[in-house]
């Protein structure tokens, strides 16, 4: 049944951990049709899975994955040789810990999504790829292994294969495996219902929304964790129905008392909670009444979760993108006008700031967050989630005393766009705030906290606001406060790296070297590097990528290694397509790995860099997860060094011209107005 493949371990470093006398990597492979024909209702189960499609076969290869993270103590004595099996991401240091601990300490156990991978992986053609790290003792510790004897290398090849046919036989696995399949179809299912609703995120009643700590991704126990519920009379509480066909009799999940099976037909789902509108969506309340920890339900619920997470019934459309301030970060080239403008000459330069094109090594945390907003947008972002916690004060509002006193500001606020960017560009926003009322002139829906209990305070803000606006006053000519018109001089212009960084960033022989503290990664040319070298602290900035501010990378140091990857994709076919912009780049990424898989793309060619890549994975962290196409967007605007330049487009034609040219007659002569108004 099993086809395997055992090589050299090409992290030879790892053999001069004590006590280890070889390693092996191992891949093993097997038609997933064989593998479901020994299964009891074989039949049934087979056509379930393959209904589920492309999110059956990732969530198959991830409960394949979790459960040989927790057998990683297995052992088999072969002749004069025990062997060891355990993941690639697993080193010797952590087979002792899991000597001590019964159990190993990987990625797959600790972060609840169901992402795709590069070491297990089920293939368009329903082929099961299993990656293996053999770790390989002699029984007497003085004995030396023969690396070429063929009796060991047959030893290990039945010895594996009789490993990994004993994991698949229980109708326990069956019944488990099909269960973490099918919530992860029932997720994308309901995430597809969103657009019909009208919603940009669901948080299903009964959920359970706090972490047991900050450091940890499992659910707090209830109590004292509040299960949410959403406010009863109010018109966000909604019902999701979907239908699981085939895979209804295998979802064993725990579904909430308010979800209902439809009496009509079995295979149908009924899911209430809370449905948050398109448009302009506020969470406010009180400190610590549970404001952003729903907003982190909302933006984890990009990813689908597994059974018992707790939050697997509440999901978020797929382009909803986290924006937040980011000191000094990098940014080359971007059109930040819509939120930055008129910037003060700097000393010595004949030129003020121009923030259509503005680049800088290190922005402010306004600078920053607009540069986040604008290319969220560029990439084709839905949804904006935004937390005022972590953002510029100055850049998410700015009240009329503050207006009146300092009448020359650089900075329009996002409060003030928020409005229309969702009437131009159909982009919502869903913002936590605490602190500043002005927001309560611009939202559609209104979500109050109020000690872990949800409420509808949308006509209680409204009534505020016309209580304590007294009528909005215009704004520099250039509409109502709060509610400025998105001019199109705003919008980004698509990007693409320039043809003279392609070619000094040597990418057809790049690799990717995680940076000590797992929040950044370098790339880095082959000549400069060997497997020795990673995770290394590199002084040199210079092709740098910091992704710590990046709060939806959320599968730790596997997934940000994925973005390294996806980056050197991006580069290569840059080059090779110097026409395509940044957001079609990643359109075309996403398509390549739907179509195939993760790692087939990244990793999957046969040159010298691909080959390189995958060693290096293999002596790093073992395997990477899929990052969405936003973090790997914002990893390449992340790079330091990275010269972008704007995509030519079509001009536009001498109406539209026309029409811009009277637009701008118009607010000039609405600017001249206010400024003659403020001289008297």
């Amino acid at each position: 049944m099993w086809n395997l493949a055992i090589r050299e371990d090409p992290a030879r470093m790892l053999r001069k951990d004590a006590g280890l006398h070889s390693t092996r990597i191992v891949s093993a492979s097997c038609d997933l049709s064989d593998l479901f024909s020994s299964v009891h209702g074989s039949q049934l189960v087979w056509a379930a899975f393959l209904e589920g499609g492309k999110t059956a076969r990732t969530a198959l290869a991830d409960f394949v994955a979790r459960r040989l993270g927790e057998r990683t103590t297995a052992a088999s004595e072969c002749g004069m040789y025990i062997i060891r099996w355990a993941l690639w991401s697993a080193t010797m240091s952590t087979m002792k810990k899991a000597g001590e601990r019964g159990r190993q300490a990987n990625a797959s156990s600790v972060v609840p999504f169901i992402l795709e991978r590069t070491d297990i992986r089920c293939t368009s053609k329903n082929e099961l790829h299993i990656g293996l790290r053999l770790f390989l003792h002699a029984k007497d510790e003085a004995m030396e292994i023969d690396k070429n004897g063929e009796d060991l290398e047959l030893h290990l090849r039945n010895a594996t294969g009789n490993y990994l046919s004993q994991l698949f036989a229980t109708q326990e696995f069956t019944k488990e495996m099909m269960n973490h399949v099918a919530t992860a179809v029932l997720q994308d299912r309901l995430r597809e219902q969103l657009k019909v609703k009208k919603a940009v995120a669901f948080v299903a009643n009964g959920a359970i929304l706090p972490r047991k700590s900050g450091a940890s991704h499992a659910p707090m126990a209830s109590p004292p964790a509040v299960p949410f519920d959403a406010p009863p009379d109010s018109k966000m509480n909604g019902t999701l129905e979907v239908s699981l066909v085939r895979l209804r009799p295998f979802l064993c999940a725990e579904i909430p008392e308010s979800s209902l099976t439809s009496d009509d037909d079995a295979s149908t789902i009924r899911l209430s909670g809370l449905l948050v509108p398109e448009g302009i969506s506020l969470i406010v309340g009180g400190g610590y009444h549970g404001k952003s920890t729903l907003l982190r339900t909302i933006a984890c619920g990009v990813y689908n979760k597994i059974p018992g997470d707790g939050r697997e019934f509440s999901v978020t459309v797929t382009d909803a993108v986290t924006v937040r301030a980011e000191d000094g970060r990098y940014v080359n080239n971007c059109n930040i006008s819509a939120f930055i403008s008129n910037l003060p000459t700097l000393p010595g330069a004949s030129e003020a700031v121009d923030t259509t094109r503005f680049s800088t090594n290190e922005a402010s945390g306004s600078t920053s967050q607009a540069a986040n907003v604008v290319e969220a947008i560029e990439m084709g972002c839905s949804a904006l989630l935004v937390d005022e916690d972590v953002s510029a004060a100055n850049f998410m509002a700015r009240d009329g005393r503050m207006r009146s006193l300092v009448m020359d500001e650089s900075i329009t606020p996002l409060l003030y766009r928020v409005n229309g960017l969702y009437a131009s560009h159909g982009i919502s926003s869903i913002v936590v705030v605490g602190g500043v009322g002005d927001w309560l002139d611009v939202p559609d829906a209104v979500i109050l906290m109020d000690k872990y209990t949800c409420r509808d305070a949308t006509e209680k803000a409204r009534s505020v606001s016309r209580q304590f606006s007294h009528g909005h006053v215009q704004y520099g000519g250039r509409g109502v406060v709060h509610r400025l018109s998105w001019e199109k001089t705003g919008t980004p212009i698509p990007r693409r790296p320039t043809f003279h960084f392609l070619k000094t960033i040597g990418h057809d022989q790049t690799g990717v070297a995680l940076i000590e503290g797992g929040h950044a990664f370098s790339l880095y040319h082959s000549h400069e590097s060997s497997l020795e070298h990673h995770y290394h602290d590199d002084n040199d900035e210079d092709r740098l990528v910091d992704m710590s501010k990046c709060e939806q990378l959320m599968g730790k140091k596997s997934q940000l290694y994925g973005c390294g990857l996806c980056l050197v994709w991006l580069l290569e076919e840059s080059s090779r397509h110097p026409e395509i912009g940044l957001k079609a780049l990643l359109e075309k990424m996403d398509t390549c790995i739907d179509e195939t898989d993760f790692a087939s793309v990244v990793l999957g060619d046969d040159t010298r860099s691909a080959s390189l890549r995958r060693d290096t994975l293999l002596a790093s962290i073992g395997h990477a997860f899929r990052p969405r196409r936003f973090e790997v967007g914002q990893a390449l605007t992340r790079l330091r060094g990275i010269e972008l330049e704007n995509t030519p487009v079509d001009d536009e034609d001498e109406e539209e011209k026309a029409r811009l040219v009277e637009e701008e007659r118009k607010k000039k002569e609405l600017l001249d107005l206010w400024n003659a108004r403020r001289k008297k």
